[in-house]
């Protein structure tokens, strides 16, 4: 079991970034890692699209990016296998993009809502935000 998993996409990074960018990143969260190891945490990156780290967590890698619900589901999967009691997501929506929810909230004209609340709850992927009422009690989500 690992204290925290920090999560991102390795394909949306690069796009984003390019190759010497991740480099950075790679160097920045390798240090953060180091860190926390002094602070007695055992912190590990996995990426999301990576289907070797997915067979492992019994998981299905993110072919497409911005597909929430492959997104969801992976996150689960890796929060099931390594059972972190922080998770750390590692990039903005075009990363690891936010859930859409459907907006509950009377006379608003928003639709729907972009959450990273589903992440943090073990309930299956949905559009409304009643079905994630009970976050992780051990899980602090929080991007980077």
């Amino acid at each position: 079991m690992d204290d925290k998993i920090i999560v991102s996409n390795k394909a949306a990074l690069t796009a984003k970034y390019g190759n010497a960018g991740v480099a950075k990143i790679k160097a920045a969260v390798s240090a953060l890692v180091a860190a926390d190891t002094k602070r007695g945490l055992r912190a590990r990156l996995v990426y999301l699209d990576d289907a070797q780290a997915m067979k492992r967590c019994k998981g299905k890698a993110v072919t497409s990016a911005g597909d929430e619900r492959q997104v969801k589901l992976a996150i689960d999967a890796i929060c099931r296998a390594l059972d972190p009691e922080y998770l750390t997501i590692l990039g903005s929506v075009d990363v690891v993009p936010q859930q859409a929810l459907k907006n509950v909230v009377p006379d608003d004209e928003d639709s729907a809502v972009p959450s990273d609340l589903p992440y943090a709850c073990d309930s299956p992927t949905h559009a409304t935000s009643p079905h994630f009422v009970r976050p992780r009690a051990w899980l602090a989500d929080y991007r980077i």
